[in-house]
């Protein structure tokens, strides 16, 4: 393993966020969150220096990142949007449901 190979993984791992966060789909969550784990788990294993030679590799990898962040901030107001929606909707159908109705002057005298 050469010594850029952690970095040039870790952009990937990026690329794959990226790709997972652009065609959002909710069963696909978990993939997300084992993608994060690894890269959790890698960034914790480089060193706190790294080679001038990985520089290329954390550029595209934090270029990445910054295009993984405003997607998911996309995102995360789409589907503030849609919850909003949804409860505007649950609103609508209280209002149409079974509330406390009037007794009719005919059935209260029986």
């Amino acid at each position: 393993m050469t010594e850029t190979a952690p970095y040039e993984r870790l952009a990937e791992l990026a690329e794959r966020e990226l790709a997972l966060v652009t065609a959002f789909e909710p069963a696909r969550i978990g993939e997300l969150v084992a993608l994060q784990q690894t890269r959790t788990t890698l960034v914790a294993s480089l060193p706190a220096r790294p080679p001038a030679t990985a520089r290329p590799a954390l550029l595209r990898a934090h270029e990445l990142q910054q295009r993984v962040s405003a997607a998911l901030t996309v995102l995360c107001d789409q589907l503030g949007r849609d919850l909003h929606g949804i409860d505007r909707g649950r609103q609508a159908a209280r209002g149409y449901g079974a509330g406390p109705t009037a007794r009719s002057v005919l059935d209260a005298r029986g």
